[in-house]
């Protein structure tokens, strides 16, 4: 069962920001889910306390995939690092012969 609050909510709101992020992490866009991440929180807080579990139910399954993708982006970046340290190491070796 999906949680679908009112249109127009504080929740609502809250949702449709996470899907930003979502596809915001798809694109790396990461600087502009910084700013959204803020947005997220205070839109949360203006929940009322007893109906933010389900929404935070919700949000959590979807900032779990904006989570996977930063994890990936991470990796691939790291990667690429390592690579160019490798590259920079046999060039200097080859400078050096």
């Amino acid at each position: 069962m999906t949680y679908s609050p009112q249109p127009g909510s504080a929740a609502a709101t809250a949702l449709q920001i996470s899907e930003r992020m979502q596809g915001l992490a798809s694109d790396g866009k990461w600087d502009q889910i910084e700013s959204l991440a803020v947005e997220l929180q205070r839109a949360v807080m203006a929940v009322a306390e007893s109906d933010r579990r389900p929404l935070l139910l919700a949000l959590q399954r979807s900032t779990a995939a904006v989570t996977a993708e930063a994890r990936d982006a991470r990796k691939d970046v790291g990667g690429k690092i390592s690579e160019l340290r490798r590259g920079q190491v046999a060039k200097k070796a080859y400078e050096l012969s």
